[in-house]
């Protein structure tokens, strides 16, 4: 790992661990069962290693009623499930709109997101979120055709990853503060179209809206641009797209958000970006507790909502 990327991935690490620190919200308890709503915390075993998982069922679900939507929060480098449980505010929208909400664990506190990276080369946590998705659809009432997964920094790398390579299981995905990472390529080549939801600040400096180089000059990260325009093309999507400001709902924030959206795309897919000017490495509408240089939050949109209502548009047996 090259000195910029320790040094980022320090500064994010950080970052959650204040909010681990300060979670405000009910501590998890570990059980084996699903019978009743509430948060839980589970571990298994997959490919030799331990793994762990924090589960949101809200209030309204029945388990003998109508299947319910499932949606994945991947945390970034340093964090955990608890930690981007506390920040992004989903358990408070599942109980709102009556889905269940899963944080799994990245192995020491990482994702293999398809990128060379020598502390998550060999973790295989494409079969780990797959496993996780059969084992919560056994055991709780969810609805196959609305799973979704939504990341933040390498979490939104993964949800990237997972999107091309789980198109059987996944129906969307959506990525904070992360562009579209240049290993994933190949990976992707051959995947099916994605609806995808890109949430990006330009005054970003951990992922740059502007994409990056490692030292030797191999590309490591497309810019927000050339993510777009990938998945516009993957997706086979009409070369028309539709382009607006969104009202600036705090101007005091000082950020702005632009929203660029394909709708006309293959297998009933899109793709979206909404380019926050001004907004750093940050989750809109739910600023972070730590007092870190990470940038502005901006409060124009809250994203945890701004992702719900993309989800809701898509459906993956529409894509098949």
């Amino acid at each position: 790992m090259t000195a910029r990327a320790l040094l980022l991935t320090g500064l994010v690490a950080l970052l959650f661990a204040f909010a681990e620190a300060h979670p405000g919200r009910a501590q998890r308890e570990a059980v084996d069962s699903f019978d009743n709503p509430g948060a839980y915390s589970l571990g298994f075993v997959v490919g030799g290693r331990e793994r762990s998982l924090h589960v949101f069922v809200p209030p309204d679900y029945d388990r003998n009623g109508e299947p319910v939507p499932l949606v994945l929060v991947l945390h970034g480098a340093g964090g955990t499930g608890p930690s981007i449980a506390s920040f992004s505010g989903f358990d408070s929208l599942a109980r709102e709109a009556g889905f269940i909400v899963a944080y799994p664990d990245g192995f020491n506190r990482a994702w293999n997101d398809a990128r060379p990276l020598r502390e998550t080369l060999v973790i295989d946590d494409v079969t780990f979120i797959s496993r996780m998705i059969d084992f919560l659809t056994a055991q709780i009432n969810i609805d196959p055709e609305r799973i979704y997964v939504a990341g933040y920094s390498m979490g939104g790398m993964m949800a990237f990853r997972l999107a091309c390579q789980l198109p059987h299981q996944i129906a969307a995905a959506a990525s904070v503060a992360s562009t579209f990472p240049a290993y994933q390529l190949d990976a992707c080549l051959f995947a099916e179209p994605a609806p995808v939801l890109i949430i990006q600040g330009t005054e970003d400096t951990v992922i740059p809206a502007e994409g990056y180089r490692d030292p030797y000059g191999n590309r490591m990260m497309l810019s927000v641009g050339e993510s777009m325009r990938y998945w516009a093309e993957h997706n086979r999507c009409n070369e028309k797209f539709t382009l607006e400001t969104l009202p600036d709902a705090d101007p005091e924030d000082g950020t702005r958000i632009r929203r660029q959206a394909y709708t006309d795309c293959a297998d009933g897919t899109s793709v979206e970006l909404l380019l926050v000017r001004g907004g750093g490495h940050t989750w809109p509408g739910h600023p972070f507790e730590a007092r870190l240089d990470v940038g502005r939050t901006s409060m124009d949109i809250d994203a945890t909502r701004a992702i719900w209502e993309f989800f809701q548009r898509h459906t993956r047996s529409a894509g098949q």
